[in-house]
């Protein structure tokens, strides 16, 4: 009630200046049209007075500060205030009764009225002030009616009571009308303080959320680097092992060690896939091509696990083709396929491919656990994992389908879910169907050679990495150099020139594998083919290592990947390397081209 108080204090006093000026003009032209039926001297006097009045007003209203004094005394005083000019003008009645004629009361009624009623706009914020103001004024004009008598007198007294009366009515309902727009007004105010401060929180929780997420990505890059380094080396030297003379415990220990590593491996490739899709270099590049090859890849990968799992995997045979990112669709299979596998303790899962119009629907059909349906937008976040409250490693680390929806973003498409508790579930992901010609889809055969008496340049700053890594090139005949850095490299070489660089991107003193490859070409005056290999998940760094014109491995790298990049690099020769080998389907996230074909 204060605040409303406050408000209404305030409009009033800030009309108030205007008033007088206008209640000046008024006495003024009073004075004119009294003057013919009244005393000149009385109407004089009457109006020097009223000045005064004005006067003093306007001086009590400089001291009154709404803002900042309390509400009620500057509504006090300005209810005085009102008071002196409603007196001020109900004097002229009893004026013109004593220095007048009958036609003056008339006259000064009319007058008074008048002026009553303009001064309505200015006291309709605050009722009391206006009522006041009034009531002086009016009374001023009853009184002379009263003592002037006559024949007019009842009728005179009775239309002034209605005046009265109605302009009383008119200012509450232009009070009331005042009152709701304040508080509306202050309503308001107090909806935008709060907006304001719920924005500031809201800007403030985002700065945090930006903060931690900067800190997740810097977490997962370093660890996933770090990881990699010794599971590669791991690699190296298992792979180093199965080729020496073992007998049948030691290989059974070699495979569980070779599983482990797999499983290792398969979690720090979906950390990868997840922080190249959240660094934005992956980029969907549409082409035509068939269906069926890619589902017949898939079941080739899928179907010893399903065997193994006493599952029945199948696939529909299709002639559809399709126009979209074959690797990104490849990869989002993938997920499905795998995913279906891993909830499907028995049935099977059955792969199809449906057109619908000018839309294919490549389907995963599972007879798994189902999903409920509150939980078919969470399943689609971060780590979230559903019948695995023990969080077991075996069954992934939950961003498979987080990656499926990044992917489905890059490639401006959706996917659709379909599923019942303890029924099974189907995946479907939308294409565009394509109705046109298709090139044949031929891959380059790998020149799978011998690399004896290659001579091989391995730059790694972990030393296990380095001699893991010389140990399987010397297994493939090879000739090895092994350095740390760009400098180390320089030395070992002296005058020869090798025929491939095999470096890792993040090297100690902040150097980078290609700064490595700009010193060494600088050096040997040719651009000798080289391969990089990262363990890195840094957006940044990802972005970085793909200006490279080298082939980009991302750790850990099997030995079967390693050496068919080594092949069919030199195949292709320097500066135009050939798609890297992979276990699954790889992002497009290309770091040269070759032969027309991007490698991924």
């Amino acid at each position: 009630r204060d605040e409303v108080l406050r408000e209404q204090v305030a409009l009033l006093r800030q009309n108030f200046p205007m008033t007088l000026l206008a209640s000046l003009a008024t006495s003024l032209g009073t004075l004119w049209v009294m003057a013919r039926v009244a005393d000149g001297q009385a109407m004089a006097a009457w109006l020097v007075s009223h000045v005064l009045v004005v006067t003093g007003v306007y001086l009590s209203l400089r001291s009154i500060h709404p803002q900042t004094a309390p509400a009620q005394s500057a509504a006090r005083k300005l209810i005085a205030c009102m008071a002196a000019m409603g007196l001020s003008w109900g004097g002229l009645g009893l004026v013109v009764m004593h220095w007048g004629n009958s036609d003056s009361v008339i006259y000064a009624i009319g007058i008074v009225s008048t002026v009553s009623s303009g001064a309505l706009g200015l006291g309709a914020p605050l009722y009391r002030a206006y009522l006041t103001y009034l009531s002086c004024a009016i009374g001023g004009v009853l009184i002379a009616i009263a003592l002037a008598g006559g024949p007019v007198l009842w009728p005179a007294l009775f239309l002034t009571l209605v005046y009265y009366g109605l302009t009383c009515m008119q200012a509450r309902t232009a009070d009331a009308a005042t009152r709701r727009s304040i508080a509306l007004k202050l309503e308001n105010q107090r909806l935008v303080a709060r907006l304001r401060a719920e924005s500031q929180r809201a800007l403030a929780a985002q700065k945090i959320a930006e903060k931690a997420d900067h800190d997740k990505s810097r977490f997962l890059a370093a660890a996933s680097h770090d990881l990699r380094q010794p599971l590669h080396a791991m690699g190296l030297f298992l792979e180093t092992l199965q080729r020496s003379p073992l007998n049948d415990r030691q290989r059974t220990v070699l495979g569980h060690a070779h599983a482990a590593s797999s499983a290792a491996a398969e979690m720090l490739t979906t950390l990868l896939d997840y922080s190249r899709l959240e660094a934005g270099v992956v980029k969907a590049r549409p082409a035509a091509f068939a269906v069926q090859p890619l589902l017949t890849a898939l079941e080739q990968e899928f179907g010893v696990q399903a065997d193994n799992a006493g599952l029945v995997y199948r696939t529909r045979e299709t002639s559809a083709a399709s126009h979209a990112d074959r690797s990104l669709v490849g990869l989002v299979m993938h997920n499905f396929i795998s995913n279906a596998l891993r909830y499907t303790a028995r049935g099977g899962v059955l792969i199809a491919c449906r057109r619908r119009g000018r839309r294919l629907a490549l389907e995963v059909w599972d007879t798994g656990i189902g999903i409920p349906s509150h939980q078919w937008d969470d399943i689609f976040q971060e780590f979230h994992q559903l019948g695995n409250p023990e969080r077991d490693r075996r069954k992934g680390l939950g961003l498979g389908l987080a990656i499926v929806q990044r992917l489905v973003q890059a490639m401006g498409t959706t996917v659709e879910l379909r599923s019942r508790p303890g029924r099974g579930s189907v995946f479907r992901l939308w294409l565009d169907a394509w109705d046109g010609a298709l090139e044949d889809d031929v891959t380059p055969a790998v020149d799978d050679h011998s690399l004896r008496g290659l001579h091989v340049l391995a730059i790694d700053d972990d030393e296990a990495v380095r001699l893991g890594m010389q140990s399987l090139l010397q297994s493939w005949g090879c000739l090895c150099t092994v350095a740390d850095s760009s400098a180390d490299a320089i030395e070992q070489l002296g005058d020869d020139v090798p025929d491939l660089i095999i470096t890792d991107f993040r090297l100690r003193h902040d150097e980078t594998g290609k700064q490595v490859l700009q010193a060494l070409r600088t050096y040997l005056g040719i651009a000798v083919p080289a391969i990089i290999m990262t363990g890195d998940t840094s957006p940044q760094r990802l972005r970085d290592a793909q200006t490279t014109s080298a082939l980009l491995l991302h750790k850990p790298v099997s030995t079967g990947q390693l050496r068919e990049a080594m092949v069919q690099l030199l195949c292709h020769g320097a500066g135009h390397p050939g798609p890297a080998p992979a276990a699954r389907p790889a992002l497009a996230a290309p770091a040269a081209t070759a032969c027309g074909a991007t490698s991924p």
